[in-house]
């Protein structure tokens, strides 16, 4: 007993050794290129800018302090509500279109995702300078709803709020719809089967059957499609025009225009906040959510 209880504990020890010797050089990787950036990115928003350069041997929080300004209020507001329009979107769109995927056969599957990705073969100006040809006054839209007698004048829908949201929607959609249609896949089938014998209807089996089940990967799915709309720059640059700018854009120009780090990281470090905060208040939400489920 004693020898079987020492040999189990020296192969943990050697399989513990062994999984740090994989998940070592990942780990440092993420110090060196994520971790130690991030950390000298706030370290630096912690300085006053000079004409010179960075005061290092100061300390101010006036950086932050100018966030609150009602201009760079404006721009995040902007930005947040851009960002879960398109969340909101992408997530309504999600299920149906995942419900649909998941009862093709495997080569229908195949060929469904691979036109759902093809927006990201796309570079992303190549792509927004399609929009523009698209959403434009005499872009093709506008065209043909006025070769329709639809409208009398063109509609705006660039250089504002529903350019953005129309540009960055194909794209960013992929992201949500992926992880909600692996669990769609997943799941069991017999309990759909068993709930409707209960008496359930379609949709009540959905609701309460299919949504919790997959609430999860939706969420996993929304978040990344959330964060990636907080710092797309190319389409919101393009199709947002001067005054519809957003945060990814102003910290563009204060980085690379002006040369402002300090300032810059300040924003960076904003829109890390807020980005997190989001992720934090949906995770809540979800295993309220869930726990409301299962009691």
């Amino acid at each position: 007993m004693i020898s079987g209880a020492a040999g189990r504990s020296a192969l943990g020890i050697r399989l513990g050794g062994s999984v740090w010797l994989f998940l070592g050089p990942a780990l440092l990787l993420m110090l060196a290129a994520y971790l130690a950036p991030l950390f000298d990115t706030t370290i630096v928003s912690l300085h006053p800018n000079r004409p010179t350069g960075i005061d290092r041997d100061s300390w101010t929080i006036a950086n932050y302090l100018r966030l609150l300004d009602t201009y760079y209020g404006e721009v995040l507001l902007r930005t947040l509500r851009v960002s879960l329009l398109i969340t909101l979107f992408s997530v309504l769109l999600a299920y149906p279109v995942g419900v649909w995927l998941a009862g093709l056969g495997p080569r229908g599957q195949a060929w469904a995702i691979l036109v759902y990705m093809s927006p990201w073969f796309v570079n992303a100006v190549v792509k927004s300078f399609g929009w523009t040809l698209i959403l434009g006054n005499r872009g093709l839209v506008n065209r043909g709803l006025q070769s329709l007698g639809l409208i009398d004048s063109p509609l705006r829908l660039m250089l504002n709020e529903t350019g953005i949201v129309i540009g960055l929607l194909p794209g960013h959609f992929l992201f949500v719809l992926l992880p909600l249609w692996a669990a769609l896949k997943g799941l069991d089938g017999n309990l759909r089967w068993a709930a409707m014998t209960l008496g359930a209807r379609p949709w009540q089996v959905f609701l309460r059957v299919t949504v919790p089940l997959t609430l999860p990967a939706l969420l996993a799915g929304a978040i990344i499609n959330f964060t990636m709309n907080m710092a797309a720059f190319a389409a919101p640059a393009l199709l947002g025009g001067t005054r519809t700018r957003v945060l990814s854009f102003i910290a563009y120009q204060v980085n690379l225009e002006e040369l402002n780090w300090p300032f810059g990281g300040a924003l960076a470090v904003a829109m890390l906040v807020v980005t997190l905060g989001f992720v934090m208040v949906a995770q809540g939400l979800t295993r309220g959510g869930l726990g409301g489920g299962r009691r």
